[in-house]
């Protein structure tokens, strides 16, 4: 296979990845951004928003414009929920968790 081939595979295997998820793949990031969702009532309702809506009680941000801030990535929002931080609650959450809570906030965030 020569050189020009070889960068079109390439190219084409690189426009593949982003392309919208479809069937199984769809499904499986719905159940997840759901799975988010519930987890973020349970753990994250007593001081968060979700929806852009704002509370004089309760400062700490909504978490759809943590999702629609530009910094905010899959990679970033892994790290700060692996991270202790002064003005949170101490969790202590499962890899799984943590992507369904990414998915979720990345789905409020538009991205």
């Amino acid at each position: 296979m020569g050189f020009s081939a070889s960068l079109r595979i390439t190219s084409l295997a690189l426009a593949s990845l982003m392309l919208p998820p479809s069937g199984a793949k769809a499904a499986q990031d719905a159940q997840l951004v759901q799975q988010g969702r519930l987890l973020a009532q349970s753990l994250c309702a007593d001081c968060h928003t979700f929806g852009g809506q704002t509370r004089s009680d309760a400062p700490p941000p909504d978490f759809a414009r943590i999702g629609a801030m530009p910094s905010t990535t899959a990679l970033s929002l892994h790290v700060f929920l692996k991270s202790p931080h002064r003005n949170m609650p101490d969790l202590i959450l499962e890899t799984g968790q943590i992507d369904a809570l990414t998915a979720f906030i990345l789905e409020l965030g538009h991205k």
